[in-house]
């Protein structure tokens, strides 16, 4: 008797122990919200610390610290996008007068444009954007309009706090747009990131750096960014993950997907074995202490670091372009494959700030007039394009496309840019046919 007893105890000892254990597990399984990396390699920053970033709750931090908030990762050894991530709320804001929803446009997509807030990123292949689909019915649709169907599915990863390991394949600064109240000065700095530097824009995902962040961050001036086009230096980007409807014209051409990460939160740039925080030149990489655990990312100078430009903050909206150097405004090379060439880029506008009176001049050298509708004249490293419609080119006809100025016995053409496109220390612009086939290009300065 006391030996059935005995096993009876047993039995509801061991019973109660899987019961507490299924408890345990069910907890776990249940939680949407990924375990943090440990041990070797990217660990977390403390939570809730505003100089790493850390995600303090349901509107993050403002990314300001020492060191990247690019160091503060989640587990995601796959590299896919997560199907349950966590997503904290879209916080609003206001900056220099203009309020996160902007003044036109779409002002669901422009809140989500102009967060600032930080969280824990999950590392994903470029590959994994660049593949996830997106539902027709968006496309240059504002939000409101959204069916329910269309809406969620979107839902489902927009938001995801997201990080990416890539070289760039262009950069330009933007004009004025609604998400930023039309101003003049403050505009967003729009790149392409690329799995492989042999890739061009078409097979990139945008990634956008906008004023409210970049007033965090004194190291991101676009003359900073601009040189690591250079199919050479990887980069680290950590942002959200959002839908971009409004330009389904430019997949396959210069962008890959309508998925952009927008805003970036933390930009990174790999030197040797390890990331140098772009913004403050400091190793934004995590130690692993002797015993196992994690430790903080150290701050430690890094000499190849280009030197940081600091962006002049004018009495309007808030940062304005830093000024560039004067320059001469010709002595590039052209090469062209047929009778229409880029003949000359004046590079040095003489009307400050913005150089508007900058300009491309091409020339029809042959003897047959040229129908140049759908051809486009491009920034190679800015992105910017202009496109004619229904334009022909006479023989011996010069023309020329300004930055943002429009004189009729030159053509009447404009990029119609609100900041200046050609980089006085080196650009270059490339023409092509209304197939896509490049006709000619100009090359000056350190771009030659």
């Amino acid at each position: 008797m006391k030996r059935h007893m005995a096993v009876a105890i047993l039995l509801l000892i061991l019973a109660g122990g899987l019961t507490l254990v299924n408890a345990c597990s069910t907890t776990s399984t249940t939680d949407s919200t990924p375990a943090p990396t440990s041990g070797g390699g990217f660990v977390p920053s403390n939570g809730g610390n505003p100089g790493t970033g850390g995600n303090t709750g349901t509107g993050g931090t403002t990314s300001r610290g020492a060191v990247s908030a690019g160091n503060n990762v989640m587990s995601n050894p796959s590299g896919g996008l997560p199907n349950q991530a966590n997503k904290p709320p879209v916080p609003t804001n206001n900056y220099q007068g203009c309020p996160s929803t902007g003044d036109g446009g779409d002002p669901a997509l422009n809140i989500r444009k102009d967060r600032t807030d930080s969280a824990s990123w999950y590392p994903v292949a470029i590959n994994s954007i660049l593949g996830l689909p997106w539902p027709q019915g968006v496309a240059r649709h504002a939000r409101a309009t959204w069916g329910a169907a269309d809406a969620a599915a979107v839902a489902q990863y927009e938001g995801i706090p997201v990080q990416v390991e890539g070289w760039l394949a262009g950069a330009k600064q933007e004009g004025p747009e609604s998400c930023n109240c039309h101003s003049p000065d403050d505009v967003d700095n729009h790149l392409w990131i690329v799995d492989s530097p042999s890739k061009d824009r078409s097979q990139a995902v945008v990634v956008e750096i906008t004023p409210r962040v970049r007033a965090q961050h004194p190291g991101w001036a676009f003359e900073r960014i601009r040189p690591l086009v250079d199919g050479q230096t990887k980069i680290r980007i950590s942002g959200w993950l959002l839908m971009d409807q409004e330009h389904p014209e430019q997949i396959g051409k210069t962008r890959g997907t309508l998925w952009e990460i927008h805003p970036i939160i933390a930009f990174d740039v790999q030197r040797g074995n390890q990331w140098v925080s772009l913004d403050t030149g400091r190793v934004a990489t995590t130690q692993t202490n002797p015993g196992g655990s994690g430790a903080d990312a150290v701050p430690t100078e890094d000499p190849n670091l280009p030197p940081a430009i600091v962006e002049t903050v004018g009495p309007g909206f808030g940062p304005t372009a830093t000024a560039r150097p004067a320059g001469p405004s010709s002595g590039g090379h052209t090469t062209s494959s047929g009778a229409v060439a880029i003949s000359d880029i004046s590079y040095h506008g003489a009307i400050k700030p913005n150089e508007p009176d900058e300009y491309v001049e091409i020339t029809n050298n042959g003897d047959s007039p040229v129908n140049m509708d759908g051809w486009v004249l491009r920034d190679v490293y800015g992105g910017q394009e202009f496109t004619w419609q229904g334009f022909t080119l006479q023989p011996g006809q010069k023309i020329r496309i300004y930055t943002n100025e429009t004189h009729a016995d030159s053509g009447g053409f404009s990029f119609q840019s609100g900041q200046a496109i050609w980089n006085n220390k080196g650009d270059a612009a490339e023409l092509l046919d209304g197939s896509g086939t490049v006709v000619s290009s100009f090359a000056y300065g350190n771009k030659r």
